[in-house]
């Protein structure tokens, strides 16, 4: 899948339907308008919350990863930023790692603590 506004605003749909609003593997907001806007926040209280987004691949490009859809997630721009092209990460106090799915060519995203 090609990697552009109108193809991360159709996987948008197809994972979270007409969701205005949706939370990332890592639990961070994401809004729906607001793809590619890093600078994007909504206020929650006093809590300043960027809620721009972007597609990530689960299994880096770097490490062979491919642009099919099975291997793209909406993540929040933060969220991408920290996991980078990286197979295990952390997001603040969470260890992550990319792992494949048992029985299938595909992969996914663990918390491992």
């Amino acid at each position: 899948m090609k990697i552009n506004k109108k193809n991360a605003l159709r996987l948008w749909e197809e994972r979270y339907g007409d969701a205005q609003y949706a939370a990332d593997f890592h639990g961070n907001l994401m809004y729906r308008d607001a793809f590619g806007d890093r600078e994007y926040v909504v206020y929650r209280g006093e809590a300043e919350l960027y809620c721009g987004w972007n597609i990530h691949h689960i299994m880096p490009v770097a490490n062979g990863g491919s642009d099919e859809k099975s291997n793209l997630l909406c993540t929040n721009i933060i969220t991408n930023d920290e996991a980078e092209d990286k197979i295990t990460f952390w997001i603040d106090d969470c260890l992550y790692q990319v792992q494949h799915k048992p029985e299938t060519s595909e992969y996914q995203i663990v918390q491992l603590q």
